[in-house]
């Protein structure tokens, strides 16, 4: 049985995107784990180094050129699919990394309860 093209390009870029997701999120755990051993020494965790920027980047590429793949199984054509994908995908990205280092600032000013959703609970109704 043979793919189409499309649909190998779609497999290749999940794969890709996959992988470099798991080398961002292990490069952001290991920066954590060594300012949190170096924390009297560190006043934050330096997420932007060169192997974390990269791996964040090359994930970016990977899932723009996958929706963008994606996209043009509709036959609204590839540049037009391409255009939505970055469209969507790189500001998005570009969000998520500034928060990530507003997360990341929380963390160290108060510990993991001041980023544990899990935390907040809602206040009990009020009686009248």
């Amino acid at each position: 049985m043979v793919l189409p093209a499309i649909s190998s390009a779609i497999m290749i870029t999940t794969f890709f995107a996959i992988a470099t997701g798991f080398i961002f999120k292990d490069v952001l755990e290991y920066q954590v784990d060594y300012w949190y051993a170096h924390r009297q020494t560190q006043d934050r965790i330096n997420y932007k180094t060169p192997s974390g920027t990269l791996a964040y980047l090359l994930m970016t590429i990977f899932l723009t050129l996958f929706m963008g793949e994606c996209l043009s199984v509709f036959k609204i054509g590839l540049v037009f699919a391409s255009g939505i994908a970055v469209l969507v995908v790189i500001p998005t990205a570009a969000l998520i990394w500034v928060q990530l280092g507003s997360m990341l600032t929380l963390l160290v000013s108060g510990g993991s309860a001041a980023i544990d959703i899990d935390a907040f609970e809602a206040a009990p109704p009020q009686k009248s």
